[in-house]
């Protein structure tokens, strides 16, 4: 669980991470998952705030059908023409007027009235023709940084306690950042937010499924005592509430599994995607935060939370571990000898952590249960292959070689069988000296 404080700087850091990216197709789009009542909503507001932008708060709670897309209506734009607009016009119309302003201003020679003709060939196009999406991240950073460019935030508060038609609408808005044809520009961002959901929630909300979850960046909060009391003082709460709360802090919120959200992040291919977007962004976008959010032991907390968030916390720790050890995990075809460079197992073993070890015996079990049948058609490369196996599995630990020798004995190959039973003689003086056996158990099992 992700405090308000730290949730509102990784939710900076995850809608500041799409204007640093080229990459088709591919946006993120924080999920704010929490009890009601913790500040949610704040945490937006004052992203906005602290961006110089603008939030556009959607209750989805309380929203009907057509009410967010809105229904097609006729209007006279003035110079004799008809026209069509769609509700919510007043927040669609300013961001376009924005958007016409900039390209205006960046292209100043087609938008004289003497080159009407070069504007129509460079507005060519479809509905969002004066958007400029195409400049380079320097560009963004630049315009949203020197206040040229009034960031928007659009919120979508309580996404999954809404009717099924207007779920459809608003998911349809945050995944692919348009309405009714309309491409909303770089500038314009993307959160929503929703009440926990799980089997044993108690709050009626619509369930998603693992396909549209995996395109949000979700982020499960929760509240803190010492936040809370920092903003009452700040707020100017009563002294006697906050002395209560300081004095009996389960009193702040309620705790009930009714109310928490037991669902688990799981890796996926536009996972990493989101991922690298988040991690390569986040030496250009100091700029928008401060010398303490900056601060080395920050960003590298707020990396480490945001990958687990998106991938679970077992990749996670599995990925930043690759990065600061010497030692890579070995293949399978190095440990089994089917790699062409020969290694000295034993010494190259020795140096890795636990979990390169744990990565390596994985690997192992991966190839062996595709491949064992196969291996065994060569009798005396197969005698080979067990020999180098031995050695490694002589080179583990003794918790690793047990670990691995309980996942070979719940590993079935592919054609069915048993893999424990091709490799038994490998582990078998190592589980006989594991299980406390008196001296004479342990001979007849040997002579056998």
């Amino acid at each position: 669980m992700i405090s308000i404080n730290t949730a509102k700087r990784l939710v900076k850091r995850a809608l500041l991470a799409n204007i640093t990216t080229n990459k088709s197709d591919l946006a993120i789009t924080p999920l704010i998952s929490g009890k009601h009542g913790i500040g949610k909503s704040a945490i937006v507001k004052s992203i906005s705030k602290e961006l110089g932008g603008v939030c556009l708060t959607i209750e989805g709670g309380t929203l009907k059908e057509g009410e967010i897309t809105g229904l097609p209506y006729q209007y006279d734009t003035g110079d004799g023409h008809v026209a069509f607009r769609f509700l919510p016009y007043y927040v669609v119309e300013r961001i376009q007027e924005t958007e016409k302003r900039l390209f205006e201003r960046a292209h100043p020679m087609i938008s004289s009235n003497d080159s009407n003709t070069l504007l129509d060939e460079a507005l060519a196009g479809d509905v969002n023709r004066y958007a400029m999406n195409d400049i380079s991240s320097e560009e963004k950073i630049r315009l949203l940084t020197s206040g040229e460019i009034v960031p928007v935030i659009v919120f979508i508060d309580e996404i999954n306690r809404t009717e099924n038609t207007v779920y459809k609408e608003l998911m349809n808005i945050l995944l692919t950042r348009t309405v009714n044809g309309y491409r909303f520009p770089w500038w314009v961002f993307f959160v929503g937010a929703m009440n926990p959901s799980t089997q044993n929630s108690i709050y009626a909300t619509n369930e998603m499924d693992p396909a549209q979850l995996d395109r949000f960046l979700k982020l499960k909060v929760t509240s803190s005592t010492g936040e809370w009391l920092r903003y009452g003082k700040q707020e100017g709460v009563s002294p006697s509430i906050l002395r209560f709360i300081k004095e009996h802090p389960k009193c702040l919120s309620e705790t009930s599994a009714e109310l928490e959200d037991e669902e688990k992040p799981t890796p996926s291919p536009r996972g990493w995607d989101m991922v690298d977007t988040i991690l390569s962004s986040e030496p250009l976008l100091r700029a928008f935060f401060t010398d303490a959010e900056n601060a080395e032991r920050t960003v590298a907390k707020d990396m480490k939370t945001l990958v687990a968030s998106k991938l679970g916390p077992t990749v996670a720790t599995m990925y930043f571990a690759s990065l600061v050890e010497e030692v890579p995990a070995l293949t399978a075809e190095q440990i089994l000898g089917l790699d062409k460079r020969q290694l000295e197992i034993a010494s190259t073993v020795k140096g890795m952590s636990v979990a390169k070890r744990v990565q390596s015996c994985d690997s192992v079990l991966t190839y062996l249960t595709d491949n064992i049948e196969f291996l065994m058609l060569n009798k005396a490369g197969f005698e080979k292959i067990k020999l180098r196996l031995s050695a490694f599995v002589a080179s583990l630990d003794p918790s690793t070689k047990l670990l691995f020798a309980q996942k070979i004995a719940a590993t079935t190959t592919s054609d069915g069988n048993n893999l424990i039973e091709f490799i038994f003689d490998i582990f078998e003086r190592d589980l006989i000296e594991m299980l406390d056996l008196s001296d004479e158990i342990r001979a007849q099992i040997e002579a056998s």
